[in-house]
């Protein structure tokens, strides 16, 4: 088991960016958005007009960068702040162009396993929160504890809805909702690290629960595998 890592895994809208951002910054732990990267790298497919399928084209392009990751978690309502060959990109990769992308790019077997590796790295140290997709079942698979975040589909719409807004954009609800499905099928049915609850994952609905229930749940199981930790010692 790895020390003080904690997995937050789950679909879109499951709350698993804020819920992971307040718990790294209560607890005094490194946050890791390891979405922002695979966002980072369909960014560079389409400034590059490459196919999204083209596997071998952006896992060379990907390898030719230098990508940055500033996973600030003091404030929540951030995003985190990617740079690519020393430029910020932080919002192009949040555009909606990027959102109906990355979950094809993602699923390509060679992005993943490059993409992996890296976030193994960021976390070598331990002490840290990742959050994405697949940080318990794959990238941090022996985690001190790790969370599978989920939410009806009408609360991952409204919440989704919420997000767009904040920044000065607006969707149909209509839309949104065939997108989040979309990206769930994506996710769910990829042949390499697809999207389930890992291995001795909590499951957590967060469906009516207010942020701080969630997280304050979540504190609870990480000190209490901490102090079972500390008295097997």
């Amino acid at each position: 088991m790895t020390s003080n890592i904690i997995t937050i895994d789950g679909p879109a809208g499951s709350g698993k960016s804020t819920v992971a951002k307040i718990l790294a910054r209560d607890l005094g732990l490194k946050y890791i958005d390891t979405g922002a990267m695979y966002r980072a790298i369909t960014l560079i497919a389409i400034k590059n007009n490459i196919s999204y399928e083209d596997e071998e084209s952006i896992l060379k392009l990907a390898k030719s960068i230098i990508l940055e990751i500033d996973s600030n978690a003091g404030d929540e309502s951030k995003y985190t702040m990617v740079k690519i060959n020393g430029e910020d990109f932080t919002d192009e990769i949040r555009s909606r162009e990027v959102g109906e992308a990355v979950s094809i790019v993602s699923k390509l077997s060679g992005v993943r396993k490059y993409l992996v590796n890296l976030q193994r790295k960021l976390t070598k140290n331990g002490n840290a929160v990742l959050e994405g997709r697949d940080t318990g079942s794959v990238v941090c698979p022996d985690a001190a504890l790790k969370i599978f975040l989920t939410a009806s589909l009408n609360e991952r719409i409204k919440r989704r809805d919420l997000q767009i807004k904040k920044v000065g954009q607006s969707l149909k609800r209509d839309i949104i909702k065939n997108e989040i499905i979309s990206r769930d099928k994506i996710d769910s049915s990829r042949e390499n690290s697809p999207l389930i609850i890992p291995e001795n994952g909590i499951l957590i609905d967060t469906t009516g629960l207010s942020i701080k229930e969630v997280v304050d749940k979540i504190k609870g199981l990480y000190y209490q595998r901490q102090d079972v930790k500390n008295k097997t010692r």
